[in-house]
């Protein structure tokens, strides 16, 4: 019996559906991409590209110690924050923003198209609120609904520590 080999060029983003296709007709479905549902997990699945991310010291969040006149170096010290508060939600805000990222897929808000909504979570009198915004920019914005409550759901310990930079 003679064997028959068939090469198919599988549509990118796509997938053979093994479930419903048969030898005679090969049906496609979209790849699922699951999402991380905490830091570590972004972490373990999506790892640093040489040339991608910037930073100018190590992510620390310390005192800085000084007696008598300490005197700013106006390189080193653009850093700094005024309190430890401040500094535990910038670093926060940097992880939520390469999470923003990963969800959104490659997506970016046009702040300019006021046709299209947004889906932000931002800060309000103290508490983080959703809503759905057209110009206004907002940090953590996602292209659709869903996302954005799923982000809400696995980050909202991380939301909180960055709410005052929100």
């Amino acid at each position: 019996m003679e064997t028959k080999e068939i090469k198919i060029n599988v549509p990118e983003g796509y997938e053979i559906d093994q479930e419903n296709s048969t030898f005679e007709c090969i049906k496609f479905k979209p790849i699922k991409k699951e999402l991380p549902k905490t830091w570590k997990e972004f972490c373990e699945t999506h790892p640093r590209v040489a040339g991608e991310g910037y930073v100018k010291t190590d992510s620390i969040c310390r005192v800085i110690e000084a007696t008598g006149g300490y005197t700013r170096n106006p390189e080193d010290d653009r850093n700094l924050l005024p309190s430890k508060e401040l500094a535990e939600a910038m670093l926060a805000l940097c992880q939520l923003i390469q999470l923003r990222d990963c969800y959104n897929g490659g997506w970016e808000p046009d702040w300019c198209d006021s046709e299209a909504g947004k889906y932000c979570i931002n800060s309000f009198r103290d508490s983080i609120h959703t809503t759905c915004t057209y110009v206004e920019q907002k940090v953590l914005a996602f292209k659709t609904k869903e996302l954005r409550d799923q982000f809400l759901e696995n980050f909202r310990d991380l939301i909180e520590i960055a709410k005052p930079l929100l």
